[in-house]
């Protein structure tokens, strides 16, 4: 089963050492793991931008904390828009494919925080 990614990419050929978990451990903790699902809290402090990182595999992410000041930049540093709608409803749900080297700033003074819950096998059913 080939996955296409949001840029179209097949995620298989990205750099394994991109991963969010081996490329930005500050901001991404495995909570729980096993050969079908990882479970990763992402969190980003006040004015801090992550290491540029990838989400290989499509998840569904639950944002509980979303400021309202970020930015999202590519792999080359571009910024591009945001996936997640700023100022929305929490808790805020979003069912990601596998989401291409990027890096977010959080230009706010509050803390971002979300529980992505990643599908290795891809989505099921």
């Amino acid at each position: 089963m080939t996955v296409i990614s949001m840029d179209g990419t097949d995620p298989a050929s990205w750099d394994p050492q991109l991963d969010a978990v081996t490329a930005a451990p500050a901001h991404h903790q495995v909570l729980y793991e096993d050969e079908l699902i990882r479970v990763v809290s992402v969190s980003i402090a006040p004015g801090v931008q992550e290491p540029v990182h990838h989400h290989r595999w499509p998840s569904v992410f639950v944002i509980d904390r979303l400021p309202s000041r970020m930015r999202d930049f590519n792999g080359d540093g571009q910024e591009i828009p945001l996936p997640v709608e700023v100022g929305a409803e929490l808790p805020l749900v979003v069912k990601f494919p596998p989401q291409p080297a990027h890096s977010v700033r959080n230009e706010d003074d509050v803390p971002f925080h979300g529980t992505r819950i990643e599908f290795k096998q891809g989505f099921p059913g």
